[in-house]
């Protein structure tokens, strides 16, 4: 696979923003992000037609956003445009001027909208079985998606633009609200409704939600990408919602955000009562995501995105020749019994092994710990990134006591079983200095009470008390009594 770099202009209802990525095309990882709060959809509340010093200031903008792109030399450029572009009476002219500097703009209709919003959704959990909820300032997208595909979309105008309409309503009411918009769009029959399955919400808005949700319960984390709530969290919030004071005395939602947060929540009360959902899962994975996905051919879109980060950032910080996957075959024989959930985890830790060699030895742990709990990781939730920092912890600090943060946010069976794996990686770290060398010419199995590591050719040259010691720390961790080299 072949590292490019890519980005996407965004014209949004609230703000213009472009979005550069780079690293394999599975995985892009966003290296820089820039908005600009232009309000287009400000017209959608008036007469229905961006004024002259909006249009002027959307044009500032894309002209700049364009330009940076090139700069930054994207093998691609998208520009899309979505509600307020599409709605405004003039929004034709925004396209036509944007042209004129050269600039091409897609106009996507509600469909395509929630086409590329639900695409984002699976991009970063490609067995997500659920709703997709995109909410932004002009629309609101509702999505179906199982099995890797996409089911029943609807695209409805009840973005943060337009939430005066929700003010004084009561849940039960806005609820009826939507069921009978979406009557209304799409016929009684046409949009599942199921119940007990996970709503992934996108949108700053929601984002802004789940932010200060973190803030309220003291959560260890201030990573919203795959953020759980309960669903009854939109009602026990309320208060603080409505309480404009603390929301600013709370520093975590921006100013921006606090006037649309109550019709945000509101709204999100609503989805809750029509679809019933077990939980609420926050999506930093959106539309502009959903395009690039889109654009990837299908044997691409099968591949695991979370591998294909971490084999990515393995390869490009790594000391030497790159040998992640060889180093997860050669340690897998002893984790036989394991889960294919746990296995994913346990590749993950070893691409990402050798990652913090740059950094001075008495912090390497340190270093290794925040990669795994802060990196832009696709497809994990935050148990995943906790038993992945467990595993990398041990790789640099050994048995040392694991830090404070990780039992609050994985259990301890599962960080016990990822210290095993960081002490099998630490052992064939020891063994051939890293450079994945030896991995051909050795082997470790268990044996009884005995865990054993036997070498042939030239890794039996690399025996040494300290790679001994590594065995026997490992063994001791699997519960084998001995530990032996052979060769």
């Amino acid at each position: 696979m072949r590292a490019v770099r890519q980005a996407v202009i965004d014209i949004g209802s609230n703000t213009i923003r472009l979005v550069v990525y780079a690293g394999w095309p599975r995985a892009p990882l966003p290296i820089y992000n820039e908005k600009s709060r232009v309000k287009l959809g400000a017209c959608l509340a008036g007469n229905g037609e961006i004024d002259k010093t909006t249009m002027k200031k959307a044009l500032a903008a894309l002209a700049r956003f364009e330009t940076l792109a090139r700069t930054m030399q994207v093998n691609s450029l998208r520009v899309v445009a979505t509600a307020a572009t599409r709605e405004a009476k003039n929004g034709h002219e925004l396209v036509e001027k944007a042209a004129a500097l050269g600039i091409n703009v897609e106009v996507l209709d509600g469909d395509a909208e929630a086409t590329a919003a639900g695409y984002g959704v699976l991009s970063d959990n490609p067995l997500a079985n659920g709703y997709v909820g995109d909410l932004g300032g002009g629309s609101l997208e509702l999505i179906r998606i199982s099995d890797g595909k996409l089911g029943a979309r609807v695209s409805l105008p009840l973005g943060t633009l337009r939430h005066d309409i929700l003010t004084g309503k009561s849940p039960k009411q806005i609820t009826q609200m939507l069921r009978n918009d979406i009557a209304k769009t799409m016929g009684k029959r046409a949009f599942p409704m199921e119940t007990g399955l996970p709503f992934y919400m996108i949108g700053g808005s929601w984002r802004s939600f789940a932010r200060l949700h973190m803030h309220a319960t003291g959560y260890p984390l201030t990573i919203l990408s795959n953020y759980e709530m309960l669903p009854e969290v939109p009602e026990t919030l309320a208060p603080l919602v409505q309480d404009r004071d603390a929301l600013i005395q709370s520093n975590v939602v921006a100013a921006g955000r606090i006037a649309e947060l109550p019709g945000a929540a509101a709204l999100l009360g609503g989805i809750v009562g029509l679809l019933k959902p077990r939980k609420l899962v926050t999506s930093i994975y959106g539309l502009r995501e959903g395009l690039l996905y889109e654009q990837l051919k299908p044997a691409e879109r099968k591949q695991d995105p979370l591998i294909a980060s971490a084999r990515f950032e393995g390869e490009r910080l790594g000391r030497f020749p790159f040998h992640g996957d060889a180093l997860a075959d050669w340690i897998a024989p002893v984790f036989a019994g394991q889960s294919a959930h746990d296995a994913r985890l346990c590749r993950a830790a070893c691409l990402l092994s050798d990652s913090v060699w740059n950094v001075n030895p008495e912090y390497r742990a340190d270093h290794a710990l925040g990669l795994a709990l802060d990196g832009s990781w696709p497809g994990v939730s935050a148990s995943d990134r906790a038993v992945i920092a467990a595993a990398l912890w041990t790789v640099h600090a050994g048995k040392r006591t694991l830090p404070e943060m990780l039992p609050a946010l994985a259990k301890p069976g599962a960080l016990a079983q990822a210290v095993i794996w960081g002490l099998a990686i630490r052992l064939a770290h020891r063994l051939d200095g890293g450079t994945g060398g030896a991995l051909a010419d050795s082997r470790i199995d268990g044996d009884g009470a005995t865990l054993k590591l036997h070498l042939r050719g030239s890794a039996i040259r690399l025996q040494s008390n300290s790679v001994l010691r590594r065995l026997q720390a490992l063994g001791e961790a699997l519960g084998h009594a001995q530990a032996e080299i052979i060769g």
